[in-house]
């Protein structure tokens, strides 16, 4: 994708990156600005009008860089689960997307001092082995062309064997490197879905197709159901899609699967439906658990553990999991 106009931070100047970056990005306006949030956090935008046409904003993140997992996020089992925002925003479009409720731009962020990150990084690791989901907040897959992101999480992880990378996306990306201590994890959802609710996303077969390749190359892959949409007949369109994806790819090779249902933090929803007036998915009257807005219990139960008996007919339970 080409951005046709750049906002770069005074600071962010002096950082190659960010010279990467605009050649890349070839022509287009380029506005000096003094401060990122003076862009991404002023009053009164639009983010459903950006979202058509996003600015891209090149700054330098100050502060922490590296987070505790939140409670919402799945962490597989790792103790030391943390996640880093190199990015902020993405370039696709979901409906059910909780980075509607959490920023309040539909602009892209990239942070051009991925050395920081890097260093904070081995900091960490002096503490013991450290499980990073990379990408949790952004896709930088999907923008890896344009950024190197993608590609930087990957040689800091070739460098340092005791870090895991988890790289989450919805892209299509037609060969990744395969390095033993990166999961490339894969959001797929049943055409239906994807057709109604993600908007400017590779179909879910691209995905599929991605995904099946990764697996032939050696790659560590996780596959996420996640999240699952309530729906008419939900039984059987991701019933189906589990038998369809596990015909596609070879299970007995994935590194684990993941199921969760839509949620959201309750203050993200509100800031959400201030946004997407005629939003069905923002406007489902969810209940509130812990803060955190979902389904009601008997079904987000019912849907996960169906969804976890279709995926045991192909691959290890142990292999499986959940988000409750």
């Amino acid at each position: 994708m080409r951005f046709s106009h750049v906002y770069v931070e005074n600071k962010a100047r002096r950082y190659p990156l960010t010279e990467e970056i605009l050649r890349k990005n070839g022509d287009c306006s380029v506005i000096e600005i003094e401060h990122y949030k003076d862009v991404f956090d002023r009053p009164r935008q639009d983010a459903a009008s950006q979202k058509k046409d996003p600015a891209l904003i090149l700054a330098v993140r100050e502060g922490s860089r590296i987070f505790r997992g939140a409670p919402v996020c799945q962490s597989f089992g790792q103790r030391n689960f943390y996640y880093s925002s190199s990015m902020m925003n993405c370039l696709f479009d979901c409906e059910y997307c909780y980075l509607k409720g959490m920023y309040p731009s539909s602009n892209v962020v990239v942070f051009v001092n991925f050395e920081d990150y890097a260093n904070d990084v081995k900091g960490l690791l002096k503490e013991g082995p450290l499980y990073v989901c990379a990408s949790y907040d952004t896709d930088l897959t999907a923008l890896n062309g344009l950024t190197g992101l993608a590609d930087r999480w990957i040689s800091l992880a070739e460098e340092n064997e005791d870090l895991l990378v988890e790289l989450r996306t919805k892209a299509a990306p037609m060969e990744l490197k395969n390095v033993p201590n990166v999961i490339y994890a894969f959001t797929l959802s049943p055409g239906k879905i994807a057709e109604r609710y993600e908007k400017n996303v590779p179909s879910a077969d691209a995905r599929i197709k991605a995904a099946a390749r990764a697996v032939e190359n050696g790659c560590k892959v996780r596959l996420c159901f996640d999240p699952m949409i309530l729906t008419d007949d939900w039984e059987n369109v991701y019933g189906g899609f589990a038998d369809e994806v596990a015909r596609k790819i070879d299970f007995s090779k994935l590194t684990d699967v993941s199921v969760g249902c839509f949620r959201i933090s309750k203050e993200y929803l509100s800031s959400m439906r201030k946004k997407c007036l005629d939003s069905e998915i923002a406007w489902y009257p969810y209940v509130i658990r812990n803060g955190v807005a979902q389904y009601e219990e008997d079904t987000d139960r019912k849907m996960q553990e169906f969804m976890r008996a279709r995926l045991a007919c192909h691959i290890a339970e142990e292999k499986i999991f959940t988000w409750n």
